[in-house]
């Protein structure tokens, strides 16, 4: 019994060890992110050069683009995307399929552009390669679809990353877009109420029902009162199947959010069908 109890506490010091080593390893990638970005703004100050193409921009201005290669961007149009979700779709209906089956909990979402080419390198940039700076150009362009779309928000809410995936990131991207966007329009920003509290697997590798098991009860809203009867925008930089907006919004609802509208950089291009080609498809089978 002796023996049995020491290597229980054998066992328990090894992994406080393990888990000791782990989170000072993690402050100290954590502490180097944190220089780096300030860096960042030093050896990248705004408003100098094309974040696309490196040319040097003519004048000052807020998007970091040159005129040459805003042309090669792949901007989103209503006429061509879902009425709900915003999603790329083919065929004659308003609706993709998803939508039509009551599968996204938002009340509406819109993404500027289509996630391809220049602005997927941008996004990257911005969410793997420590390139924070990114966020000032890509949230004006957000900024600029809410006030086109005319919707109206009381509160401005980040789509949140994990406490440990932020921690090795250094920063959460949706948060500085969204901080971007509200220093533009003007409605208040709440980063601190919904959390993430399951450190879920990545997405982007996942299918649509394995997206929706791995974000299961991985959101929570800390501060009933902060979202309680509030219009809230939802920021996000990338939506693919909307898994992760309506997991958020599961969360703000339950809270008493009157309405959520969601807002990303991009969508995606998974040309969700609508339900004119879903029967089209079904008679050429048949």
């Amino acid at each position: 019994m002796t023996t049995q109890k020491s290597t229980i506490a054998k066992g328990k010091l090894k992994k406080g060890k393990i888990s000791e080593r782990q989170n000072v390893f993690g402050t100290c990638a954590s502490m180097f992110v944190k220089l780096y970005h300030s860096a960042c703004s030093v050896f990248f100050p705004s408003n100098i050069k094309c974040l696309i193409c490196g040319d040097d921009l003519k004048e000052k201005q807020d998007i970091e683009i040159c005129d040459a290669c805003k042309f090669k961007l792949q901007f989103l149009s209503d006429t061509t995307t879902c009425a709900r979700c915003g999603a790329p779709i083919t065929g004659q209906g308003q609706y993709c399929l998803n939508c039509q089956n009551g599968d996204c909990e938002f009340d509406i979402a819109r993404s500027v552009f289509v996630y391809e080419g220049e602005i997927r390198h941008l996004i990257a940039g911005l969410k793997y390669n420590n390139k924070p700076y990114l966020s000032r150009t890509l949230s004006q362009y957000i900024a600029e679809k809410y006030k086109e779309l005319g919707w109206e928000a009381d509160l401005i809410v980040p789509v949140p990353l994990s406490s440990a995936r932020k921690k090795w990131r250094g920063y959460n991207q949706a948060e500085l877009l969204a901080e971007g966007v509200s220093d533009v329009i003007g409605v208040p920003i709440n980063t601190e109420t919904l959390i993430k509290i399951k450190d879920t697997d990545a997405q982007a590798t996942l299918n649509l029902s394995e997206r929706r098991k791995n974000l299961r009860e991985s959101f929570k809203v800390m501060d009933k009162y902060a979202v309680k009867g509030k219009r809230i925008l939802l920021i996000d930089d990338v939506m693919t199947t909307g898994s992760t907006a309506s997991a958020c919004t599961h969360e703000l609802k339950k809270a008493h959010a009157s309405r959520v509208m969601v807002l990303s950089i991009a969508h995606a291009k998974t040309e969700i069908p609508t339900e004119t080609t879903k029967n089209s498809a079904e008679i050429l089978a048949n």
